[in-house]
């Protein structure tokens, strides 16, 4: 989780420069397109941050609640080619099967 949390943060934060950035090129609308990607990208990094904090607990076999949500968030977080879904989802199923351990 801690690297899908790091894959996801990584990427939206690129896409919030470089999204900003070309955004305000736009000659109509580029305002309110630059505000939708820093806003989405606001949350997304939220997310990110709680879905490191739930791996970090996951790793420390403490909160198995905060890592489900962390690893449940993490779904959201897409990351390069969705990589982080990916890896969110196998956390999951992981965190499912190791409750008995927290």
């Amino acid at each position: 989780m801690i690297v899908a949390a790091l894959i996801g943060i990584s990427f939206w934060a690129y896409l919030m420069a470089v999204g900003s950035a070309l955004a305000s090129f736009m000659p109509v609308g580029g305002g309110l397109v630059q505000t939708i990607i820093l806003v989405c990208g606001g949350i997304e990094i939220v997310f990110g941050i709680l879905m490191l904090l739930g791996g970090v607990m996951a790793i420390r076999r403490k909160m198995w609640a905060l890592a489900l949500v962390g690893a449940i968030l993490g779904l959201f977080t897409f990351g390069w080619y969705g990589l982080s879904s990916i890896l969110s989802l196998v956390a999951i199923i992981i965190l499912a099967i190791a409750k008995k351990e927290f």
